[in-house]
């Protein structure tokens, strides 16, 4: 994945080349805003995805389906989301 943005000398701040951004009287657009809206949709939906994750295995616990398939296989994706939202929030995308 290219990089849109720089890190700037000597500071945590980046910039972004003028032709990846535009700016209106709704705000800014362009490619920049862009990848920014899909990372934190990303994030949006992992929180939603481990929410969902949560109700579903807490239904199986009181099914007393702790060691069926299906069970296990939510309690590992809900473990690997964790890890992709501790890495977001790690660098400051949360």
């Amino acid at each position: 994945m290219a990089r849109l943005t720089r890190a700037l000398v000597k500071s945590e701040c980046y910039a972004v080349d003028d032709d990846k951004v535009t700016h209106d009287v709704n705000g800014y657009s362009g490619e920049a805003i862009i990848k920014l809206a899909k990372f934190e949709n990303i994030y949006d939906d992992l929180l939603a995805s481990q929410n969902n994750i949560s109700k579903e295995l807490e239904r199986l616990r009181n099914e007393g389906k702790k060691n069926s398939v299906k069970f296990r296989e939510l309690l590992g994706k809900k473990l690997m989301n964790s890890h992709t939202i501790i890495l977001f929030e790690t660098n400051g995308l949360k």
